[in-house]
């Protein structure tokens, strides 16, 4: 089994601070089980290795697998999140070279 690490982008934690209080308790219940098997969850097109995780009907969890790193790159509304998804990861991977 693998031991998985959650890192969060740099920009992450300004999309928390957006989210009311009932639904950060979702994330953090989605985010215990996404630990447990990251890739059980919808792949994303666009992103080798990013998925996506509903929270509600409209709040998205997207991340990015890389080795045993689990990267949070968005949380937000949908549309939001899958338009911001793609600048975080390519500035990620930049940065990961």
């Amino acid at each position: 089994m693998n031991e998985w690490n959650i890192k969060n982008h740099p920009a992450f934690f300004k999309d928390l601070d957006k989210l009311d209080t009932k639904i950060l308790e979702i994330f953090y219940k989605k985010k215990e089980k996404i630990k447990e098997n990251p890739v059980r969850i919808k792949h994303l097109s666009g992103g080798t290795n990013c998925y996506r995780e509903a929270i509600t009907d409209n709040i998205r969890l997207i991340y990015y697998v890389e080795k045993n790193t689990i990267w949070l790159l968005t949380i937000g509304p949908h549309d939001e999140s899958y338009n911001t998804y793609l600048k975080r990861l390519h500035k990620l991977r930049e940065k990961l070279q």
